[in-house]
């Protein structure tokens, strides 16, 4: 609970910084007067006032905000304030200051991403081959287990996101692998294939591949049995290895998946070898419902048992560092990629294609920056930056009150000539607090039925 909190406290503090930062600065470049520069809501605990600003910590640690002179168009300023006067700029300058909040927030997720993938370098593995799928372009170009990918078309290739990198970038050209095998060096042309297959939401995606893998085939090794499953009441035990289903000889554990998947609930013959023995059980799969990874519930047959994973050397990791072109274009890519992957959340989430029970609030946030922050200093930062890419979406939601509900309104007066009538704004921000009040109900009750779920 302490880390847990903590870190909450860390993340915050850093996304809030930054956050009122941007608005902060690029109102100082424009000339706008700031009067507070809090970090928290309510009652101010400690600070400093330098020149007119406040520099100040408050007592209510979800948030912060920036108070610019002139900020209400109902104050009556005295016409020394008038220059300095929010509400006196331009419309773009406005939009301009109000947009740098939840921009500050992208940057920073760019900078961390930018700083992992150039100087401490991304965890992956050597370009070793581990799995070869059957009647794949690999397969056909002579490619064996073992090889060592050293070059591909002539560049240079240390680990599995320099050769990912290759066959993604081919579009489908032929590409020549230089492999080292037993000490020699040979060249395999291979022409990677379009393949169709689902992304993390779900969605239909399609890929170029060539059938090769730097991580083993997962072999169909019983890692845990759970109670009260059929695996167990047959007499099924860690460390059994199933050779056959019924009539099918099983290979690996995504064979044995499959098998049991297409079982529909009969009764099984399940062939295992447990050391020098070989032994059939009957066993019939149970119907389960479980959740998928975006939390939709599936029904699936299952006989319950887990596999004990995959076990990586440590000769065969490294830490992946990018040149710093590289590192800049795939920081960028990996912000749109959580962009992306949030907006399409949101939308999934609200049309009920995906379960509503994702969305989480500070107790989520707060277990997760301690989960992080347990595997190490690295892992909070990356955290920050998703956190960080998360809060700069929901900032630009068109919801008055927040920043994009500002925007919204400056649009409308860019486009209008003139700023929308008060009691219009008044409305509006009455509708905008309410949403965020059913919000922040709605994500504090997915954190609290998960705790006690």
């Amino acid at each position: 609970m302490g880390i847990s909190l903590i870190s909450l406290i860390v993340v915050l503090g850093v996304l809030i910084f930054v956050h009122e930062a941007g608005h902060f600065l690029v109102a100082r470049l424009f000339g706008v007067g700031v009067e507070k520069f809090s970090l928290g809501f309510g009652p101010r605990i400690f600070g400093k006032t330098v020149g007119r600003t406040d520099y100040r910590v408050s007592a209510i640690p979800l948030g912060g905000y920036v108070k610019m002179v002139g900020e209400d168009p109902d104050t009556e300023l005295p016409p020394e304030d008038l220059p300095v006067s929010f509400t006196h700029k331009n419309v773009y300058q406005r939009m301009l200051i109000v947009a740098a909040g939840p921009v500050s927030n992208l940057l920073l997720a760019v900078f961390i991403f930018l700083l992992f993938f150039s100087i401490v370098g991304i965890e992956d593995i050597r370009s070793v081959v581990k799995s070869i799928e059957k009647d794949s372009p690999a397969a056909s170009a002579g490619f064996r287990l073992d090889d060592r990918i050293v070059a591909i078309d002539g560049r240079e290739t240390e680990s599995w996101y320099d050769v990912k990198k290759a066959i993604t970038d081919s579009q489908g050209a032929p590409l020549l692998f230089t492999v080292e095998r037993s000490g020699e060096f040979r060249d395999l042309e291979t022409v990677p294939v379009l393949r169709a297959g689902r992304d993390i939401l779900g969605d239909e995606i399609e890929y170029f591949d060539a059938g090769i893998s730097g991580l083993p085939v997962i072999e169909a090794i019983i890692g845990e049995v759970t109670k009260g499953f059929p695996a167990e009441r047959a007499g099924l035990q860690k460390g059994d290895r199933i050779i056959g289903i019924n009539a099918a000889p099983v290979n690996n554990w995504d064979e044995m998946r499959k098998e049991i998947a297409a079982s529909g609930g009969n009764s099984m013959q399940v062939k295992v070898q447990r050391g020098s023995e070989v032994l059939q059980f009957e066993i019939v799969p149970e119907l389960t419902v479980t959740k998928d990874r975006v939390g939709n519930k599936v029904e699936r047959h299952l006989i319950g048992i887990s596999t004990g994973g995959i076990s990586i050397p440590e000769e065969m990791r490294l830490k992946k560092r990018l040149s710093p072109t590289m590192a800049v274009i795939e920081s960028f890519k990996q912000t749109w990629f959580v962009v992306d992957v949030t907006l399409r959340g949101i939308v999934k989430m609200i049309n009920g294609s995906i379960s509503r029970d994702n969305l989480g609030g500070p107790i989520m946030i707060a277990q997760m920056a301690g989960q992080q922050a347990k595997e190490g200093i690295g892992k909070l930062i990356q955290f920050i930056a998703f956190i960080s890419i998360n809060l700069a979406i929901l900032n630009f939601l068109p919801i008055p009150i927040l920043d994009g509900g500002h925007l919204m309104f400056f649009s409308i007066e860019a486009l209008r000539g003139k700023p929308v009538s008060l009691r219009v704004r008044e409305i509006a921000q009455q509708a905008g607090m309410f949403i965020l009040l059913l919000l922040m109900v709605f994500v504090f009750y997915n954190d609290i039925a998960r705790i006690f779920s």
